[in-house]
Order: structure tokens, then sequence, then C-alpha cells
């Protein structure tokens, strides 16, 4: 059931209009609305730390977010409600907005890939206070799935922190990427398997074929060796350098 505009008090607002929402189509919009939310904030504003009050409007499937009062200005949530509604739009045009991580994009896709079962879009809206709205649309989802998917391939490596090792399905590895904590997906072969598993939670660079996406970074690398780095007790130190000198 669609919101009462007038009705509407908080800074941002995400309205589901539908009669039956199942519960795991409300836990998943849910998830990828505060999610949303919280990977913009700390985007655009990352000296703040946002706290968020909740309403759950009466009458509708309303969820409403709010500054906390003391811990953040009328201006910083301005900031952070005009940079959603703004980040929707381009998205919608294959366009990342600055304020939009990889992390906020994904988000953005969840939200409408919750209601995915449905034979018709689902109508779900953003409302900035109760002026401004941006619909949820399939425009949306397929805009930014564009901006993350992989378009090319070549063959290079990747360097990061490994940090996931699953044999369930596939044998894969999680790297991070030590600049942005981006998770680079790796495909392994049996032979790795071992080096894989030694060298959890240490920093290593993956070779193989890569999978880039249109900005040039790194999606997923089908592995064909892993170089794991020295940790730092690893390292020499200069004292010990000048003793293997003078031998």
């Amino acid at each position: 059931m669609a919101i009462d505009t007038r009705n509407i008090d908080t800074d941002i607002t995400l309205e589901l209009d539908e009669d039956d929402i199942t519960l795991p189509e409300f836990i998943s919009a849910l998830d990828h609305f505060v999610g949303l939310v919280k990977e913009v904030s700390r985007h655009v504003s990352p000296k703040h730390k946002y706290q968020w009050i909740v309403k759950i409007y009466s009458g509708s499937a309303g969820i409403g977010l709010s500054g906390k009062v003391g811990t953040v200005t009328q201006n910083d949530v301005g900031i952070v409600r005009q940079s959603i509604l703004d980040g929707m739009t381009a998205l919608e045009k294959g366009e990342r907005h600055p304020g939009f991580s990889d992390k906020a994009i994904e988000h953005a896709i969840g939200l409408n890939r919750s209601f995915a079962k449905r034979q018709r879009p689902a109508r779900i809206r953003v409302w900035s206070q109760n002026i401004t709205s941006k619909p949820v649309t399939k425009a949306l989802e397929e805009g930014a799935s564009k901006i993350l998917e992989p378009i090319y391939e070549d063959y290079g490596s990747v360097e990061g922190r490994l940090e996931v090792v699953s044999g369930h399905g596939d044998l894969k590895v999680v790297i991070y990427d030590p600049l942005n904590n981006r998770p680079i997906k790796c495909e392994l072969a049996e032979k790795d398997v071992q080096i894989a598993l030694q060298s959890f939670m240490r920093r290593v660079e993956a070779y193989g074929r890569v999978h880039y996406r249109r900005d040039g970074l790194p999606v997923s690398v089908r592995v064909e060796k892993i170089v794991t780095f020295p940790s730092p007790e690893e390292i020499p130190s200069i004292d010990d350098m000048r003793g293997i000198l003078r031998s």
C-alpha cells in the first residue's frame, strides 16, 4: 500500500507500494535500503559517524530513516539524501555518481532484485523527505549492472589479502584489494589449493586470466599461479642484512 506523502516525516524513506509482500522480500529490501543509505553516508561524509533512527509507517509498507539529533547536521543529511537520488538517476544512464561506491551500487541493484520473482515490476520508491522521490526501476538495475560487470579479459595479476578459501562447488578464493577493500573472486585449480590454504590472511599475488570491467578494475581471475608475499616477521631486519653481507 502506498504511503500518504503528507505523513512522511523522515529524512530518507523506502516506499514499497505493494499489497502483499513476503517476509523474504521485505527483509531483502530493508537490508539493501539500509545498506545503501549507510554506504552513501560513509562515502560522501567519511568523517561523520551517522546514527539513524528507524520509523515503520503504519498502514503501509514504508520504512524511514532520520539522522539522530546531535550526531549529524541537517545539511549533512541533506547531502546524503540528494546523493542517493542523484546516484539512482545516474545508474539508470549506466553512470556512477561520485557518492556511490561499488557496495552502494550493489545495494541499489539488490533493491530491485528483492522482488525478482514477481511477474511484474514491483512499485518501489525512495523519498527525500516528502519532497522528491525516485522509483527503483529495471533500467536502474540494468545500468548499474553494466558498471560492475566484466567486459574483457587479459593475462595479468591481482594483488591483495587472501581472506576467503572455499571448496563449495568450484574451488575459489577471494582476494581483497588493499586500496579500496574490494573483493576479487579467483577460480583455483586443484594444484593451488594447498598454497591458498597456507596463504590464508596473507598478502598474495594471483596470476592468470583476469576479467576486467569498463573502468579497468579487475573483477575475477582464473588463477594459474599464486605467489605469497613474506610476512613482516619473515623480512630480514637491517641488522640481519648486515650480518648476511658480512658473511
